[in-house]
C-alpha cells in the first residue's frame, strides 16, 4: 500500500499527548471514486511537560511524545517518521491584513500566480523579532470592486483584492515545539493552531458558512474562534480551562484536587434541577473525617468560572465586531466539554444556540476517540488529509508489532 495513504498526528495538550494515525482508503460509489479517513491507531500519554500549551519541561513533554507515539505505532502496525502537530497558548495572535495587485496578461483574466502575488503582498507586514507567521489565510476577494468572492480564478479584471487572517506565534515556542518533536525522533510536516484542526473536526460546511462561533475548552486554556463564509476572521485564547474548574472546587469545598475532579466530572457544575436537594459526601483534607455537602454548593463555585470564560470570549468577540456574524450559533468541545450544565451556562451567556460537539467525518477506530477532547487530533488527522491530495503527506513504515513492543520494553527495563 502506498506510503503517501497514511497521515499521523499529535495533540499536545496541557492534559495528554494524544497521537492518531489515519489510512485513507478508496471506494466506488457507483458513480465515482471516492476517498475516506480512517483512524487505524492511536496512543494517548499524560502531559506532564505542558502547561497552558506551552512547554515548561522539555525532557518530560519528549518522553510522553514518545509513549503517545509507541503505543499508536503498536495499535496500527506502522512506524510513524513525520506528523502533523498543533500549537495553542496566549502567544497566538491574529492580524488582518489587505493585499492587491493588478492584473496584466491577456484578457486581464485571474490565475493561481495572480492570488500568490496577492497573499504575497498583504502578507508583507512588519513583525517583532521575537514573532513568526504561522498561517496566512486567505478570507475575502474583491474584482474591481465586486466583493463577497469565494475564488476569482479564471475571472476578468483590472485589480485583485485580498483580504487576509495572518496568524502570528511566539519564535520561541515553536522552536521549543519543534525540538521536542526532534528529539522524539520524528519529522513535522507542518504545525497547526488548534483552533483550524478542532474547527475542521466539528464544525459543519453550513455553520462555516452561514458563521459560527467556536470554543475548546482544554485543561490548561481555552481556544475560540469565528468562522464566517468559509473562513476563520477570528481566534484568541484565554489561560483559563478545565484545571480551573477543578481547582476552584478543590479549594471552595476543602477537598483534594483528584476528589474535586471525580466531583466535578459526576455532578458537573451542578444546576441539575434534580440535584438540587442532593447531598454529596467528599474526603478532607489529611485525612480528616468525611463531610456531606449540598449539590447546589457547586453550582455556586462553578458556574461563576464557567459564566467568566464566556464572557470574556463574549466581549472579546463583541470588540471584534463578529458577534452578529455568529448566525449559526456556538460550538463547545474539548476535554472540559463534557461538563453537565456547560451547555446551559454557555446559552444564558450568548443568548444563542448552542451545541456541545464530537468530531465527525472520520471512520475505523472512531468508538474509541469519539469524544470532544479527541477534537484536536482527529482535526490535524483531516488537515493532513487535505494537505496530501495537495502534494503532501505523512511517510508511515510498515514494521512488525511484535518488534515495536518489544522497543517498548527495551525502553523501559534496558537492552
Amino acid at each position: 500500500m502506498r506510503k503517501n495513504n497514511y497521515i499521523a498526528a499529535i495533540d499536545i495538550g496541557t492534559s495528554k499527548i494524544c497521537t492518531l494515525i489515519g489510512q485513507v482508503k478508496e471506494y466506488d460509489d457507483g458513480e465515482n471514486l471516492k476517498k475516506e479517513l480512517e483512524i487505524i491507531g492511536y496512543g494517548l500519554a499524560g502531559s506532564s511537560g505542558i502547561k497552558r500549551g506551552v512547554i515548561v519541561d522539555m525532557n518530560a513533554a519528549v518522553n510522553d511524545i514518545k509513549k503517545s507515539v509507541r503505543d499508536a505505532e503498536i495499535s496500527a502496525g506502522y512506524e510513524i517518521e513525520s506528523v502533523y502537530i498543533n500549537i495553542s497558548g496566549r502567544h497566538i495572535q491574529s492580524i488582518n491584513a489587505k493585499g492587491s495587485v493588478n492584473i496584466s496578461g491577456k484578457n486581464h483574466r485571474i490565475n493561481p500566480d495572480d492570488i500568490d502575488r496577492a497573499v504575497t503582498n498583504g502578507s508583507e507586514i512588519m513583525l517583532s523579532g521575537d514573532r513568526e507567521k504561522l498561517h496566512v489565510l486567505p478570507q475575502e476577494y474583491v474584482v474591481d470592486d465586486q466583493e463577497e468572492i469565494e475564488n476569482p480564478i479564471g475571472m476578468i479584471g483590472s485589480i485583485l483584492e485580498l483580504y487576509l487572517l495572518i496568524i502570528t506565534v511566539s519564535k520561541a515556542s515553536i522552536a521549543n515545539l519543534l525540538s521536542c518533536l526532534k528529539s522524539a525522533g520524528l519529522n513535522v510536516n507542518k504545525v497547526v493552531l488548534s483552533h483550524i484542526a478542532s474547527g475542521d473536526a466539528v464544525l459543519t460546511k453550513s455553520e462555516k458558512d452561514l458563521g459560527v462561533g467556536l470554543i475548546d475548552i482544554g485543561k490548561g486554556t481555552t481556544d475560540f474562534a469565528v468562522f464566517e463564509k468559509k473562513a476563520m476572521v477570528y481566534s484568541g485564547s484565554i489561560g483559563v480551562g478545565g484545571f480551573n474548574f477543578t481547582n476552584d472546587l478543590a479549594i471552595g469545598i476543602r477537598t483534594p484536587y483528584e476528589q474535586a475532579e471525580k466531583i466535578k466530572r459526576k455532578y458537573g457544575c451542578g444546576i441539575d434541577p434534580d440535584l438540587q436537594n442532593q447531598n454529596i459526601e467528599i474526603s478532607s483534607i489529611n485525612g480528616r473525617k468525611r463531610r456531606v455537602i449540598s449539590a447546589t454548593l457547586l453550582s455556586e463555585i462553578l458556574r461563576p468560572r464557567a459564566e467568566e470564560i464566556f464572557e470574556i470570549i463574549k466581549d472579546k468577540v463583541s470588540r471584534q465586531g463578529l458577534m452578529e456574524k455568529i448566525n449559526s450559533g456556538w460550538v463547545i468541545t474539548g476535554g472540559s466539554a463534557v461538563l453537565k450544565g456547560l451547555r446551559e451556562i454557555a446559552d444564558e451567556v450568548f443568548e444563542a444556540p448552542v451545541r456541545i460537539a464530537e468530531p465527525i467525518g472520520v471512520g475505523g477506530l472512531i468508538d474509541k476517540v469519539n469524544t470532544p477532547d479527541f477534537a484536536t487530533a482527529i482535526g490535524l488527522l483531516k488537515y493532513g488529509f487535505r494537505d496530501m491530495e495537495e502534494g503532501g503527506g505523512t511517510t508511515l513504515k510498515s514494521r512488525n508489532v511484535i518488534l515495536r513492543a518489544v522497543d517498548f520494553i527495551k525502553d523501559i527495563f534496558g537492552s
